[in-house]
This record gives C-alpha cells, structure tokens and sequence, in this order.
C-alpha cells in the first residue's frame, strides 16, 4: 500500500538547508582515512608502462627457464631435426621412425608448408652439419645415386 507523502512547506526546505550546512561545518571526512576500496578500479595506463611491463615478464620467464635449464619447443624440435639430419643410414630405421616421421610431415603439411620444401630445408641442414666424407653416395650436389635402405628410399 503506498504512503501518501505531504508537500514540502518552506518550514521543511529552511530545516533541510540548516541540517546541510551543519554536515558541512561539524562532519567533514578526514582526507588520511584509510582507503576502503576492496578491488580498485582498472585505468588505463601508458602503452609504454604496458610494454615495459610485457618486458619485464619475458625477462623473468627466460631467467626461469634457463635456470631450470629447460628447453623451448622450438629448441626441442631443432634437437630432433639436427639428430635426423646427421644420422647415419647406415642404422636401419623402423617403421615407427618412418611413421614418425611421417607425421611430422603431413603436420607441416597440415599448416600450410611444403613438403618438397621441408625435404630441401633438412637436405640443407644435413649439408651444412654432416662431413661431406659422410655423405658420399647420397644424392647431393653431385655425390651420385641416392642411397636405398633396403628398398627405402631416404626420407629427404
């Protein structure tokens, strides 16, 4: 049920007034409270803040990891291609090694690279890291036939 409210007379409006200025002049808050804010508010801060920020968490996410002595992905998977580039054929590979290998492939593949071009990219490498005493036979830069492993063709 609702209340009827009565007008405001200017009896009420002086006496409003009057209690007003007395919060004003007796009830000031004190500007060294302490801060009663639970979760402060987000603001914006400088793009440059930003970025120095981001920095300063790279910096400690690689002193951590090079404490730890723990290695990236992408150190991992050069770890692996360095170890098939500079294997010796001369060890037979297994089909779980061909199938692993295959699906490192068809995964590049899968992300949109080349094949052909990943074969020349650890061709390259194998170039670069394994003695060319090593590599006779293999078909490079004119070292003659490709090698066969028992019908095997070498994966690059």
């Amino acid at each position: 049920m609702a209340k009827i409210r009565r007008q405001l007379t200017q009896e009420d409006v002086d006496r409003i007034a009057e209690m007003d200025s007395a919060r004003g002049a007796y009830f000031q808050r004190d500007p060294d409270r302490p801060d009663n804010m639970f979760v402060k508010p987000r603001r914006r801060q400088p793009v440059e803040v930003s970025r120095a920020k981001a920095r300063l968490r790279t910096a400690r996410w690689r002193s951590e990891k090079d404490r730890r002595r723990a290695p990236t992905v992408s150190e991992v998977g050069m770890s692996l291609a360095v170890a098939l580039a500079t294997s010796s054929w001369s060890d037979r590979l297994t089909s779980l090694d061909y199938d692993l290998l295959r699906r490192a492939l068809d995964d590049l593949q899968a992300r949109g690279f080349s094949v052909e071009e990943t074969k020349k990219t650890m061709r390259r490498l194998r170039l670069r890291l394994v003695d060319p005493g090593d590599r006779q036979g293999e078909e490079s830069e004119g070292c003659g036939p490709p090698i066969w492993d028992d019908g095997r063709k070498l994966p690059f």
